[in-house]
């Protein structure tokens, strides 16, 4: 399952022959599946847009993946955005905050509703293949909301707040599946993610692919010095074996070929190639002409001959 990622596109300038033109060079790639970003912003304004997308996507043969993203600021995906429901119920975020960007409490019964309810709407209205539950964001985040105390006491742990995102993914997991049972889900993590909540999250039942995403090559933002913001995808693959051999799923990796100024692009050639030559994760997703690359171009043509060559 070679997946392409497609973040935030085509929401608001709809232009459907170019958005087809994309889906029929993607399979002309060898992608077999595309994973699309809905946040609430998309399920607000862009339900139309979302439609003509799935739908042209359908007619090139591909398998269409949803990434509910920035969900209450729990997720990941694009664009990066505090959660519009947050924003007009603040009393359901965590409040021990400081100058970060708010984030729900997961004991909270109100946000477990509403999130069933977006989920709902995307899985029953959408010809959909699959989700794509992307970085869950801070798992061991201690809250210290009043529901939080009411379930774990007046001092929770990390490792209890880690079990408590577990719980939460498996509901929304078996949610989704109990809705369309066909679903196929898939979860990816970080390496700074606690152990203990990584080792539990391979465990939930009816994810199918689990895995890490990471890098190939430095990254820079606009004109400072690139660096290594993020951890070689190679570093993962140990601990994606371990954990998906103990929680019985598949493997998945998202190689993040963005934020790449034309100084790198040699680097994540070679890098992609040896990548390519000694790892066969079952779900693999790249960026499909990814985010802030200086040429973009050059990254998408190296992606396209390198899964030619090897996938």
């Amino acid at each position: 399952m070679i997946t392409a990622y497609f973040l935030n596109h085509g929401h608001w300038t709809v232009i459907p022959h170019q958005l087809d033109d994309n889906f029929a060079d993607m399979v002309d790639c060898g992608f077999k599946a595309v994973a699309i970003s809905v946040s609430e912003s998309e399920m607000k304004y862009s339900r139309r847009a979302l439609e003509i997308q799935i739908n042209l996507a359908k007619k090139r043969k591909l398998k269409v993946f949803a990434i509910p993203s920035r969900i209450g600021g729990r997720f990941a995906g694009a664009p990066l955005m505090p959660s519009l429901w947050l924003a007009t119920h603040p009393h359901c975020a965590v409040p021990n905050r400081g100058s970060r960007l708010p984030i729900a409490c997961l004991e909270s019964p109100e946000f477990v509703d509403w999130v069933k309810e977006f989920l709902s709407v995307l899985i029953g209205d959408y010809d959909l293949d699959g989700l794509i539950w992307d970085e869950p964001k801070e798992p061991g985040f201690i809250s210290l909301h009043p529901e939080s105390i009411i379930r774990y006491g007046s001092s929770p742990t990390e490792e209890q707040m880690c079990q408590g995102f577990v719980n939460f993914l498996q509901e929304m997991t078996a949610y989704c599946l109990d809705l369309f049972p066909r679903l196929i889900v898939s979860l990816f993590v970080q390496i700074s993610d606690p152990e203990y909540f990584t080792e539990r999250a391979a465990k939930i039942k009816g994810i199918r692919y689990f895995g890490y995403d990471g890098n190939l090559a430095p990254q820079s933002y606009f004109h400072e010095e690139p660096d290594w913001h993020k951890y070689r995808i190679e570093e993962a693959w140990e601990r994606t074996l371990r954990e998906c051999s103990a929680g019985n799923k598949k493997t998945f990796a998202l190689i993040e070929n963005t934020l790449m100024p034309a100084s790198a692009i040699p680097e994540y050639e070679a890098n992609l190639e040896a990548y390519l030559q000694n790892y066969r994760p079952n779900q693999l997703a790249f960026y499909y002409y990814a985010l802030n690359n200086e040429d973009p171009e050059t990254v998408q043509e190296i992606t396209r001959r390198m899964m030619k060559k090897y996938l």
